[in-house]
C-alpha cells in the first residue's frame, strides 16, 4: 500500500492551513519545496537564553523555559531533516553550540541520564507526562539520554569537547544497556534513535549487532499491533530490527495501519491525551497534534518507501 501523489498533494494544501509553522518547514523540506535551512530558522522561535528550547516545542508541555526533552524535540526534527556536522549554516552552528552547552554544561545529568523534565514544568500547562515527579524520572529512564548522545556524535565535531563527553556517556550508558532486562517504551525509542546514529556514523561497529541483538529480542517480547493504543511499543519504535522477519512483518502492517488511518480532510488526528483534565490547554493541544503527527506520519512514509 503507498500514500498516493494525490493524497500527498491534500495532506500539502492542508498542512499550510493547520499546522504550526515548525511542521511546515519540516514538511516543506521532505516534499523538496525547500531547503533545510528553514527548519533551523523555525527552531530558533523556540529558543531559550540559555541556549535550550521551550515554548512549547514539544507539544504537551507549554513550559517556555529548557529542558532536556525540548532540546532533544530540536535535535530529533534536525535529524529529520538530515542535518549533520558537515552543515555550514551559520544559525546551525549558533544552535548545536548553544544547546550542548546547555546540556552539558548546565543541565542536571544523575546516574548518566538527563532528566528529561525541569522543576519549572510544574508552573505551566503540561500533560501527565512531563509532571516534574520521581515517578516520570523512572518512566524516561534512558530516554531522551541515549538518543541525545547519538545526536551529539552526530552533529558535533570529533574535536568537540561535547563530543568527547558524549563518548564517556556512552560508555557507561552501554554497560547498563548490557544489564537491562526490560526497556520502557519510551527507552525502546531512545535506543533505537542511538542505534541508527551509530549506523549512519560508522562508528561502534564492532558492538552494534550486539545492540542490535538485544534490542530485537527486548521487543519480541512486547511489541504491539494494537496502533491505537500510545502506551503500546509499536513496531516502529522497534525500526533497527528490519532484518528479523518478525518485526519486519509488523513494521509493514503499522505502515499499512497509517496510510489507511488519514482522515478525510486529508491528515492524521492525534489519539493521545494529557492523562488528566487539570488545564484547558490541552484543546488547543490537541489541535497542534494534528499537523506534527501529520509531518511525523509523512517521514515514517517516506523513510520506509511508501510514498507514490
Amino acid at each position: 500500500m503507498l500514500f498516493s501523489k494525490a493524497q500527498q498533494q491534500y495532506l500539502s494544501d492542508q498542512m499550510y492551513r493547520k499546522a504550526r509553522d515548525i511542521e511546515v518547514a519540516i514538511f516543506n523540506y521532505l516534499d523538496g519545496t525547500m531547503d533545510n535551512e528553514f527548519v533551523l530558522h523555525a527552531l530558533t522561535g523556540f529558543w531559550c537564553k540559555d541556549g535550550g528550547f521551550g515554548h512549547g516545542l514539544y507539544i504537551d508541555n507549554y513550559n517556555i523555559n529548557s529542558s532536556p526533552f525540548q532540546v532533544y524535540e530540536a535535535f530529533r526534527i534536525m535529524n529529520m531533516v538530515d542535518l549533520d556536522s558537515s552543515c555550514e549554516f551559520e544559525v546551525y552552528d549558533q544552535i548545536v553550540n548553544k544547546a550542548m552547552n546547555y546540556l552539558y554544561n548546565r543541565a542536571e545529568i544523575v546516574d548518566n541520564k538527563w532528566n528529561p523534565n525541569v522543576l519549572s514544568n510544574n508552573d505551566f500547562a503540561h500533560s501527565i507526562e512531563f509532571e516534574y515527579n520521581d515517578a516520570n524520572k523512572k518512566a524516561f529512564g534512558y530516554h531522551p539520554t541515549a538518543a541525545i548522545l547519538g545526536y551529539t556524535l552526530k552533529f558535533c565535531k570529533p574535536t568537540k569537547a561535547y563530543y568527547k563527553k558524549a563518548l564517556k556517556m556512552i560508555d557507561i550508558m552501554l554497560k547498563d544497556f548490557y544489564n537491562m532486562e526490560t526497556l520502557t517504551k519510551y527507552e525502546f525509542i531512545s535506543f533505537n534513535s542511538f542505534l541508527q546514529s551509530i549506523k549512519e556514523l560508522g562508528l561502534y561497529k564492532d558492538i552494534q549487532p550486539k545492540i542490535e541483538a538485544k534490542l530485537t529480542k527486548l521487543a519480541k517480547d512486547v511489541v504491539s499491533l494494537d496502533f491505537n493504543e500510545l502506551s503500546a511499543i509499536h513496531p516502529l519504535d522497534c525500526a533497527f530490527a528490519l532484518e528479523d522477519k518478525e518485526l519486519k512483518e509488523m513494521i509493514d502492517k503499522e505502515l499499512d495501519f497509517i496510510i489507511s488511518d488519514v482522515k478525510s480532510f486529508g491528515m492524521w488526528d492525534y489519539k493521545g491525551n494529557w492523562g488528566y483534565d487539570k488545564y484547558p490547554e490541552a484543546d488547543s493541544a490537541s489541535i497542534k497534534w494534528v499537523g506534527a503527527i501529520s509531518v511525523n506520519n509523512y517521514y515514517i512514509l517516506k523513510k520506509f518507501g511508501r510514498l507514490e
